[in-house]
């Protein structure tokens, strides 16, 4: 039965979870339900919400526990008739509670995508229990963390994040690398790289220590790095410092993902935490990367170790760069590894999730 949706972020930016929130509130819109997007005005969720032709609420808040942002919410809550509310960040979560009291209960449901543990005791647990019906989480790594923080199991499930396999698949590798070598880089030369929020728990600092690593023994090789973060000064130091010079790039944030990873030899996931369910590999799978990635929970989920890629350790640039090395001077396993990683990838597109989550929404009673 269509239902009326409101999708509440709080994020100024756009990273996985923006991406995933404005999925959802396409693909819900696209089979016949009413989407509404409360964003942060001036926001790239905002801005592509609006494109696509959904409607927008601008609502951004100062913290968590912001009580004229909750009165603002509830005000869109009394005026409108909202079946279920969507919570995609903890912040969100919070404030709709605060709102549920001014304007009256509504189901709700709130999304985790971090497998960062809950902060704060039972004040952090309190934003996923205290008037939420359901919890989603991206992994199921996520979701025995929640358990163990003491949301209780019934509470929780586990809808991994979709991504768009088949944009991914149509990726134009030749002119992203014709790109690069109208900037110097040869054409043909082996390219690894990585992409994403550059933060301290990403391994940024891992991966160009692997590059410079592998560097001497294979001086065809060039290194790029994907993304913008708080990082990245010191990130371009550490691989000036290991001499990596014009061989490893930083491109800054690209809007033409799926030409970059098809244009990818190997793309490299050198994460030390707090990764959900990384759309990241599996768009780097679909578009036919080979991958090498850090062998966490919620990674683990997505690939099988030397089935669809290599997961190493994490933490060490070493034994990164040996898995590196492995798929540099092993083509065939290459390649069976990109073919294999690419039934994968489809796996987790999204109409599965909006499936997914059109089930939790289902289940929700309507007192909640």
């Amino acid at each position: 039965m269509p239902a009326a949706v409101l999708h509440v972020n709080t994020e100024t930016g756009w990273r996985g979870g923006e991406a995933q929130t404005f999925f959802l509130a396409r693909g819900l819109a696209e089979r016949g339900h009413v989407s509404i997007v409360a964003a942060p005005p001036g926001s790239p969720l905002f801005a592509r919400a609006a494109a696509a032709g959904l409607e927008t609420l601008p609502f951004a808040a100062r913290g968590e526990w912001d009580v004229a942002a909750a009165r603002r919410l509830a005000a869109v809550l009394r005026r409108r008739p909202i079946d279920r509310l969507h919570y995609h960040t903890a912040h969100a979560a919070a404030i709709g509670g605060l709102a549920s009291l001014f304007a009256g209960r509504r189901p709700a449901v709130a999304s985790r995508r971090v497998s960062f543990r809950l902060h704060g005791g039972s004040l952090g647990r309190l934003k996923y229990t205290w008037r939420v019906d359901r919890v989603i989480a991206v992994s199921e790594a996520i979701r025995r963390g929640l358990i163990a923080s003491g949301l209780p199991p019934g509470k929780v499930v586990t809808v991994h994040s979709g991504i768009d396999a088949a944009r991914f698949a149509r990726g134009d590798g030749a002119r992203f690398r014709a790109g690069l070598a109208a900037g110097g880089w040869p054409a043909d030369s082996p390219l690894v790289g990585t992409a994403g929020h550059l933060a301290a728990h990403k391994g940024i600092d891992l991966f160009i220590d692997a590059a410079a690593l592998v560097a001497p023994q294979h001086p065809e090789a060039r290194f790029l790095v994907v993304g913008t973060g708080e990082e990245e000064a010191a990130l371009r130091r550490r691989a000036a410092e290991r001499g990596l010079g014009d061989r490893l790039r930083f491109s800054g944030f690209r809007d033409d993902m799926p030409d970059v990873f098809a244009g990818l030899d190997l793309f490299v996931l050198a994460s030390t935490s707090g990764e959900g369910s990384p759309a990241v590999v599996k768009e780097a799978m679909a578009a036919g990367a080979a991958v090498v990635a850090s062998a966490l929970d919620g990674v683990e989920e997505i690939v099988e170790d030397a089935r669809h890629g290599l997961l190493v350790q994490p933490g060490s640039a070493a034994v990164l760069a040996a898995a590196i090395r492995t798929l540099l001077e092993d083509p065939a396993l290459a390649s069976r590894l990109r073919a294999a990683a690419r039934l994968r990838a489809a796996e987790f597109g999204i109409d599965a999730m909006v499936e997914r989550t059109e089930v939790v929404y289902a289940a929700l009673g309507e007192s909640g």
